[in-house]
């Protein structure tokens, strides 16, 4: 009897010294009997701790699903742990992972309790300030975060079973989505900027990473997920960039306007001249002249009004390069050139080579993005007419987002002492071999200020010049 005594009395010791509350309840949670370590992490002393039941220190949430498990582990032992809230005697809550198992007896439960407030409280604050979420192995949907709820507008119920293509935006690169849906399919982790979209339907651009979750044979259940909403910078910077293109084509827009008023005036100085002398002989002829000779100022007044007519073209031409009135439209390039092609009369002619890949179409000024594609091929026509086995010929296709157009001809290399000047207004004359004048001037203005565009020229062998045009397809949606 002794000795059972003394084991007794060493269980006891082992008990209360234990870091861990240590204590035993009844099926209606009264305390019978708690170890020394129940004191501090309730805060409250022993004697005061036995007088109560345990569900009388939890916070009320938790009480209903604390009695409901001594209900299940009796059904099964396996059945027996849960986390808890309670409220300390200093009234400051503390989180236990409480333990119970059932007795021999089957009338009392030993339960095993240890506080992980601080591990819950980093829990609370990843759930409340971390977006994140947790995917299947398929990629659907299991959890998310608190904070993932709010910066995406979608509750537990929307997402849950919802697979995560279905809130990404339709404006990712289709190569990176792809990419980030391969890593899903294939196992594999991924890191990158993803643009989602909310419930809302707004984008957020985020920051995105995702590791696999395994199980203890290896095999792949899952993946967790993190992300940092980075769509303030995005939109800043987008909006610098913005700003940034602004002052960039007003400062073309400056430089071209300037350009066009010098051109104006050269081109306004020898008409006005002829006028100015005209003018001069008229007046003298009417002062000093005892007969007036009428067919002589019919003849004047005739060469006046022809001048006058020319200044009023310069005008005309002038104000396709600084205004467009048209409205854009949604285009073709095939069309595009096609219309280009009857307004030169290129049609039905065997020396034309067409090449056309399968575009998308755009939005963009037809009227005049037609007249900048047919100023190209009358120059080609003018440069190949006297060719015996020429040809001229039109390729388009797509390429990095944009709409490649080449038009090229065999008509002979363009000077390299002047291929960098021909898009000059009135640079070249008619006489010169692949002259060009004031039609290249307004092609490069039409395509790189108001289109957002580029157009090169190159020289080729066999005497062929090739000039390439990109327009952007999404610079003016």
């Amino acid at each position: 009897m002794s000795e059972a005594k003394n084991q007794t009395i060493i269980l006891k010791d082992i008990i209360n010294s234990s870091w861990n509350g240590i204590g035993i309840i009844d099926f209606n949670s009264e305390l019978k009997f708690v170890n020394e370590a129940f004191a501090p992490i309730l805060g409250y002393k022993k004697d005061d701790i036995l007088k109560r039941k345990l569900t009388d220190f939890m916070l009320p949430k938790y009480k209903k699903s604390f009695l409901e498990l001594l209900e299940q582990n009796i059904q099964n032992r396996y059945i027996n742990k849960l986390h808890i809230g309670c409220l300390r005697g200093d009234n400051k809550t503390v989180y236990l992972e409480i333990v119970v198992n059932l007795m021999s007896s089957q009338k009392l439960f030993v339960i095993n309790i240890s506080d992980i407030t601080a591990e819950i409280t980093e829990k609370n604050l990843v759930n409340k300030f971390v977006v994140q979420y947790k995917l299947d192995k398929d990629g659907y949907f299991i959890s998310a975060s608190e904070a993932f709820y709010k910066i995406s507008g979608y509750t537990k119920e929307d997402i849950l079973n919802k697979h995560c293509e279905e809130i990404l935006s339709n404006n990712l690169e289709s190569n990176i989505k792809d990419d980030f849906l391969s890593s899903i399919t294939h196992g594999k982790n991924w890191n990158g900027r993803l643009i989602f979209l909310k419930k809302d339907s707004m984008e957020i651009y985020v920051d995105y990473m995702s590791n696999s979750i395994k199980n203890k044979y290896g095999d792949i259940i899952g993946y967790n997920a993190a992300m940092i909403d980075v769509t303030g910078e995005v939109l800043l910077k987008k909006s610098k960039d913005n700003l940034q293109k602004r002052v960039v084509d007003n400062e073309e827009r400056l430089k071209i306007m300037s350009e066009t008023m010098r051109t104006v005036a050269h081109e306004w100085r020898q008409p006005l001249n002829t006028i100015s002398l005209t003018a001069q002989n008229l007046m003298l002829e009417l002062e000093f002249s005892d007969e007036v000779n009428k067919e002589n100022i019919k003849h004047i007044l005739e060469d006046v009004q022809n001048k006058t007519q020319e200044l009023s073209n310069v005008i005309a031409s002038f104000q396709q390069v600084v205004e467009i009135k048209g409205s854009k439209k949604k285009r073709n390039i095939k069309d595009i050139i096609s219309e280009a092609i009857k307004m030169v009369d290129l049609y039905d002619k065997d020396y034309l080579i067409e090449e056309h890949s399968q575009t998308q179409a755009f939005r963009t000024y037809p009227k005049e993005l037609i007249s900048a594609i047919s100023a190209i091929l009358k120059n080609a026509i003018e440069a190949t007419i006297s060719k015996a086995n020429k040809f001229i010929k039109i390729q388009t296709y797509e390429q990095d987002n944009n709409i490649i157009v080449k038009i090229s001809n065999n008509g002979g290399n363009i000077p390299d002492d002047i291929i960098d000047k021909i898009f000059l207004p009135y640079f070249s004359t008619k006489e010169e071999r692949n002259g060009v004048g004031l039609g290249l001037y307004i092609t490069k203005t039409i395509i790189e200020l108001h289109l957002k565009g580029n157009i090169d020229v190159i020289n080729k062998l066999d005497d062929i010049v090739e000039f390439t045009i990109s327009l952007p397809m999404g610079a003016l949606e």
